[in-house]
């Protein structure tokens, strides 16, 4: 399973000659689009034409690698935008929202301040403690992610049993 989900995010992110690996900011950008296809989401949280909004804070390299990823693609019929955001911006609207590292106040701040059916994404090393439903785990060798499934049930979201099965770790699975 997770050799397909790779695969998938592999194929998603930009072309790469044979001899060059893609960047970890280019694979993240292509989990980042990847990453709503395996959540579900509640009625009505995407509003007639309007496109999947895709946040990014404090890693220009993840949002410049998604900008050429998402262009020309849609999810679900449906465009998709990429906003950049810096601290203290309003994330109002957005659908998945990634944080890149630095302080924890900030995590908790964003955390506090974005409500509803947002797919927080973060790359702290504790982002699931501060409440995050998906973190990049550090690991120089390769791209990784863990979940929580209450972070993501308080925000009115459901993971995807595929998505779970390829998280590092879960938080919150049943025993």
């Amino acid at each position: 399973m997770a050799a397909c989900f790779t695969a998938l995010v592999m194929l998603a992110g930009p072309r790469q000659s044979a001899a060059q690996a893609p960047s970890e900011s280019a694979l993240k950008a292509a989990f980042l689009y990847k990453f709503a296809n395996f959540v579900e989401w509640p009625a009505g949280t995407f509003k007639r034409d309007a496109p999947l909004l895709i946040g990014v804070m404090g890693d220009d390299g993840v949002s410049g690698e998604l900008e050429q990823l998402v262009a020309g693609r849609s999810f679900e019929g449906r465009p998709i935008a990429v906003r950049r955001l810096r601290e203290g911006d309003d994330a109002t609207g957005l659908h998945v929202l990634l944080v890149g590292a630095g302080r924890d106040a900030r995590l908790r701040e964003v955390v506090a301040s974005t409500a509803g059916p947002v797919l927080l994404v973060s790359e702290q090393e504790n982002g699931l403690r501060l409440g995050a439903v998906l973190n990049f785990d550090p690991d120089p060798a390769r791209v990784r992610f863990s979940a929580s499934i209450a972070a993501a049930e308080a925000r009115g979201l459901r993971l995807s049993a595929r998505l779970l099965a390829i998280a590092e770790t879960v938080e919150g699975r049943p025993r």
